[in-house]
Parts: C-alpha cells; structure tokens; sequence
C-alpha cells in the first residue's frame, strides 16, 4: 500500500480541525466511475466544489492518499455521530479492482489495529 500524507487546509467546508478518537470506519464508494485518488484528493480543494462534504483516505489501485488525519473529525457520514466518531475511506471505482479492494482492505485493516477499531459500516447504514 502506498500511503501518501496530503492534508488539507483547515476549513469549514472540508476539514473543521476538530479532535475525535476514531471507534470505527466507515466505507465509501466515490461513485465517480472516472475517478483516481489524486483527482479525488484535488477535489477537495476546487474553487468550484461548495459542497460541505470531506473524508480521512482515498483509495485507488496505485495509491491511498490521508487528505484529514485520522483523529480528526471530517465530513463524511452524513449525520453528527458517524463524523465524530468514524474514519472516512473512499474507494475509487477505476482501474484494476481487484487491487483497488486490496489496498482498501490494507488500510482498513491497519487502522483497525493502530486505533484497536472493531467497527465498520457502510456509509448508508
């Protein structure tokens, strides 16, 4: 797994700043069948995105990027309890995806042991 650290700004939009001990992960899928982890990564940033919305990782086949460290709050469950307390991944939908699940799974599993996590869920549960 190739982890590249690439924080974002603090911002209200994608990265409040707020601490948070992580309890569990929740997956994501970008539903972006173009998508590679560097353009999501990139997203985050866009002048002409104005959504309210962020993650922890990004998952393609080469790479997985942290955009927000995994003890902070970002944007991603969709109601206040999923944010504060749950790592956001988000799997690309391209290239080879036997390898994209591999490395999701990779991560998943590491962070499940860094942070002693036995909860993970997906985004719409």
């Amino acid at each position: 797994m190739n982890l590249i650290v690439n924080h974002v700004p603090v911002s209200k939009k994608c990265r409040p700043g707020t601490k948070m001990t992580p309890t569990s992960i929740t997956i994501h899928s970008t539903g972006n069948p173009d998508s590679y982890a560097s353009g999501e990564r990139k997203w985050l940033e866009n002048a002409s995105n104005d959504r309210t919305a962020s993650w922890h990782y990004v998952v393609d086949e080469s790479q997985v990027i942290e955009a927000i460290p995994p003890t902070e709050v970002a944007w991603h469950a969709g109601n206040d309890i999923g944010n504060k307390t749950s790592i956001g991944i988000e799997i690309c939908e391209t290239g080879d995806r036997s390898k994209v699940l591999a490395n999701a799974k990779e991560l998943a599993l590491h962070l499940m042991r860094k942070y002693k996590i036995e909860k993970m869920v997906r985004h719409f549960d």
